[in-house]
């Protein structure tokens, strides 16, 4: 089981460094895509689950760069 997050934004680049951000702690990230004039990325953590205190990490980014949307999604392996 992982989870899959998926984040949406009117701007660009809040996008892109959430997208860098979780680059970095070991998420794989989709590509950015436009859709309803929303920027759209998607990032998976792999072959874990959530690890412990990281919805609260990742709700700590989406506050700070004030992240228009954010949903969580369960997937199974």
């Amino acid at each position: 089981m992982g989870w899959m997050h998926t984040f949406r934004s009117v701007e660009r680049e809040k996008i892109e460094i959430i997208a860098g951000l979780l680059q970095q702690a070991g998420y794989r990230i989709s590509r950015i895509r436009a859709i309803d004039c929303q920027f759209m990325v998607t990032a998976r953590l792999e072959g874990q689950t959530q690890m412990e205190g990281e919805h609260d990490r990742i709700k700590g980014i989406v506050q700070h760069f004030a992240i228009e949307e954010w949903t969580m999604n369960e997937e199974s392996s």
